[in-house]
């Protein structure tokens, strides 16, 4: 496989989150919310100061099978997001390849946040549980980076890396039979990826987020362990191009 087929689909990588920023007054809430609600997307809207914000409806009807949420009223700064989650996040993405949306809806908009994941299934040739897997990365990233936990949720241990607050933060989860490894981009590291998502360019995209995913969870990851035969499988066309070690770059970690 070569560097140039590296996509989401080759890579089983999913799209896991999309959210776009709008600065104040930069955006028309109303007729963004129309306009992806005739694409079969429910609207809703929180308070972005609340620590348990109660989503209030917009635009709902129940033939829509998704659903998109503006999050506006920050502490920080002011502006709204809009943000696609899970499968919602997956559904924009394929209208986008579709050549179905309106990219001149999202004009004053930046892209905010950028998630993929892969699912690794359990093997029965794995050497040691998930848990110790887990554990085992936990005590070889702590050694070099101080924001990394791990932790519970209701499915199992979950492994936190970076801050949240940054450009790269990571999850690793633990769930019935598998592990899911899950890749958080923000800010502006993801403005060529903005411009190449409105021009259209989606194999520029996918190859240089792929490459970003893998060489993220390359250099943090110890490559010997079982559970991660598939990123070393996929690591091999990269390793062989001479962009492999800024690949790795720490602002990634």
């Amino acid at each position: 496989m070569t560097s140039k087929s590296l996509n989401f689909q080759s890579q089983n990588l999913v799209v896991d989150w999309i959210s776009f920023k709008f600065q104040e007054s930069h955006y028309d809430l109303n007729k963004i919310a129309k306009y992806l609600f005739k694409l079969g997307f429910n609207s809703y809207q929180q308070s972005g100061k609340l620590s348990k914000p109660v989503p209030e409806r917009i635009l709902v009807n129940s033939k829509n099978q998704f659903s998109i949420l503006f999050v506006n009223d920050h502490s920080y700064w002011k502006g709204t997001l809009l943000q696609f989650s899970g499968l919602n996040a997956r559904r924009f993405y394929f209208l986008a390849k579709q050549n179905t949306i309106d990219w001149k809806i999202f004009d004053k908009a930046t892209l905010s946040r950028f998630d993929i994941h892969y699912s690794r299934e359990n093997n029965k040739l794995d050497k040691i549980s998930s848990e110790d897997f887990l554990e085992s990365c936990y005590q070889k990233i702590k050694q070099t980076n101080k924001n990394v936990t791990l932790g519970k949720n209701k499915r199992g241990l979950i492994l936190k890396i970076g801050n949240r607050k940054s450009n790269n933060y990571s999850r690793i989860y633990q769930e019935k039979k598998s592990l899911k490894f899950e890749y958080e981009m923000k800010g502006r590291s993801l403005e060529k990826s903005y411009n190449l998502l409105v021009l259209k360019n989606f194999e520029e995209m996918e190859l240089n987020l792929t490459k970003r995913f893998l060489s993220y969870f390359g250099k943090l990851l110890p490559l010997q362990n079982s559970y991660l035969d598939w990123l070393v499988f996929k690591l091999r066309p990269i390793r062989k191009q001479n962009n492999f070690q800024l690949g790795l770059n720490s602002d990634y970690i």
